[in-house]
């Protein structure tokens, strides 16, 4: 359902002195000047992740981000439902409170970020070619960030970043940020869908969605997440790769490797797209030299295409 989020309140009363001891400042890169204090837990720790601003009208904004599986469950494979989300709430309320000194209601705070969020467990054989074939998709208005063989962002065009997709194997995130075996092992197969939006976006899509505010109560709910998935599937033509438009494509895989297989397999559906066009193929990071290797091999292995 929901990944990560930050909610936000302003409000006149200020924050406890004595209760800022241990928080840091956060420094402006030209100036050097301090512009917000910020609280972090321990590494490890999954705590949320607390900010302090004075606006320019002597108003104090407290804002509170995290991760409600990773804090709660100590999993980031573990996606909470409504009933842990409340709970989560609850707690956020209570720890802002603890660490600031002021109340802080979590449940009518301000949604400024939230990333939407769905697994879809593919088979460890599929997550690559999942991956590849949303890679090439052209979505309008929105412009590709990063591509290699594990995951594929789409950020919307404009400068402001107010909304983005990321499709991604769980199996090479976990490698890359846990060293929990199990957890990375429970991750082999999944790919993950994150739907973010930021403060803008959030209010475009309470306002697209006719809901009755930005705060999190409204917000950050079953059906408003199981509303963006959805549209999100559509976007990205997910139904029509999980009607088993993926097949095993083990020869390249058994013969080649695991990472060898992953980069021929991108290749192929790429080439599909591209034809020829090494310019377009330069955009995804694979010269003209590899792209005759990659042809190479593949005729080598008798796997020319996708069909």
């Amino acid at each position: 359902m929901i990944d990560t989020f930050q909610v936000s309140r302003t409000q006149a009363r200020a924050p406890v002195p004595e209760k800022l001891d241990n928080w840091q400042p956060l420094r402006d890169n030209k100036t050097g000047e301090p512009y917000a204090l910020c609280f972090n837990s321990p590494k490890g720790e999954h705590k949320p992740r607390l900010t302090i601003t004075k606006n320019p009208n002597e108003f104090w904004i407290i804002r509170a981000e995290v991760s409600p599986g990773s804090w709660l469950f100590n999993s980031n494979l573990h996606l909470v439902n409504e009933a842990e989300l409340d709970r989560g709430l609850h707690l956020l309320s209570e720890y802002v409170e603890e660490k600031t000194g002021v109340p802080f209601d979590a449940h009518s705070a301000r949604v400024t970020r939230v990333d939407f969020t769905r697994d879809f467990d593919v088979g460890e054989n599929n997550v690559i070619p999942f991956i590849a074939q949303v890679s090439i998709l052209d979505l309008q208005k929105y412009k590709k960030i990063c591509f290699d063989n594990t995951s594929v962002y789409f950020r919307n065009a404009g400068k402001e970043l107010t909304k983005q997709y990321k499709i991604y194997s769980k199996y090479h995130e976990r490698l890359a940020n846990s060293k929990d075996i199990d957890e990375q092992e429970r991750a082999k197969g999944i790919v993950r869908l994150e739907v973010s939006f930021r403060k803008s976006g959030v209010n475009r899509l309470a306002e697209s969605l006719g809901l009755q505010s930005h705060c999190a109560e409204h917000v950050l709910t079953k059906d408003v997440s199981d509303k963006v998935i959805e549209r999100a599937m559509k976007v990205l033509e997910f139904e029509k790769i999980l009607k088993g438009q993926i097949s095993d494509y083990n020869t390249l895989f058994q013969t080649k490797g695991f990472n060898e297989g992953s980069k021929l397999l991108s290749f192929l559906f790429l080439k599909a797209k591209l034809g020829n066009d090494y310019e377009k193929f330069a955009l995804f990071g694979i010269t003209k030299r590899t792209c005759q290797r990659y042809w190479k091999l593949c005729k080598e292995l008798g796997v020319l295409s996708l069909e």
